[in-house]
């Protein structure tokens, strides 16, 4: 069942990932411009995350006690709120950003530094196999990335940050199915999924 999880959240992450990278490059957005297309790539991007997030809370990736199963359960609260400021301009993409969307904006900025502290508990835990236990953390890394390329021309830091996106989820989906077809190929279907024991 681990496995089933892991390849099709997998999959998930990757196709996000490199949707919205892409559409970030090619049609990006900025905070006076909004691009339809741009905003629709986010959502595969974000449901890619929920699949991230639920194969880690069946794998138990951020290990088993309160504290990383609570801070993965607020980080799915987190980013199905950013999700809902997002889906509104789907349909009215010069929709003003007022009222209720103003709070569930301060989601996407929430969401994207919660994942950094998701990859930080994953790495930690030592649950999920190397490589892959690295992965969510360097994939997070895209806010600091975006923020450390905020000073340079908007084309340098949209293709920087568009490609860094596609490139690390785009990994990290493609080694989250590997993990899974790995585990398959050495254990019996009712072993759950598990980390090298050499660390």
């Amino acid at each position: 069942m681990a496995s089933t999880y892991m390849r099709v959240a997998g999959a998930l992450t990757a196709f996000g990932g490199i949707a919205w990278g892409v559409a970030w490059i090619v049609t990006p957005s900025s905070s006076d411009d909004h691009n339809l297309l741009e905003f629709w790539a986010s959502v595969p991007f974000s449901v890619g995350l929920l699949a991230l997030l639920t194969a880690m809370w069946v794998t138990a990736a951020t290990g088993t006690g309160r504290w990383g199963r609570g801070f993965l359960a607020a980080e799915a609260v987190a980013v199905v709120l950013a999700l809902c400021w997002t889906l509104p301009y789907l349909v009215d993409i010069d929709r003003p950003n007022t009222g209720v969307l103003m709070v569930l904006d301060l989601f996407w900025p929430l969401s994207m530094l919660g994942l950094v502290v998701v990859g930080v508990l994953v790495a930690r835990a030592r649950r999920w196999p190397r490589p892959l236990r690295y992965l969510p953390l360097a994939a997070s890394l895209l806010l600091v990335v975006d923020m450390a390329f905020f000073w340079a021309s908007d084309r340098v830091a949209t293709l920087v940050t568009g490609s860094y996106l596609a490139v690390s989820y785009g990994i990290l989906g493609v080694m989250m199915i590997r993990s899974a077809a790995d585990a398959c190929s050495s254990r019996s279907p009712e072993e759950p999924l598990r980390a090298d024991p050499r660390g």
